[in-house]
């Protein structure tokens, strides 16, 4: 399941990369979570919490057994909000017997 804390720091450094990219981190694009599960019933059951969180969800099959889980919302990308989406998609992902990935999000170049 690994460590939040490892999340929590590449969201750090996401945001020094992004800044220097000239990123306006702070206009809201759609952000992408990651997760994988080892069953879909676990995947699917970790995509209906984050829906009723304001995400849209899809579950899709990896192999005969496992889910690959794609969780997206429009948000900004600075520090702040980029730590509680992370904290929150990665509880409800962990409440599901699934691994977080991270996320992702493009680069919306300042005006």
């Amino acid at each position: 399941m690994g460590d939040i804390r490892q999340h929590l720091s590449v969201n750090v450094e996401q945001y020094c990369q992004r800044m220097k990219m000239r990123d306006d981190v702070d206009a809201p694009r759609e952000v992408e979570h990651i997760a994988l599960f080892r069953s879909m019933r676990d995947a699917a059951r970790a995509a209906r919490d984050l829906e009723s969180h304001g995400y849209h969800a899809e579950v899709t099959r990896r192999q005969w057994t496992k889910a690959r889980l794609r969780a997206t919302k429009n948000a900004a990308v600075d520090v702040d909000t980029a730590d509680a989406m992370t904290e929150e998609v990665y509880t409800i992902v962990c409440d599901h017997h699934g691994d977080y990935d991270g996320w992702a999000a493009p680069v919306l170049a300042r005006g």
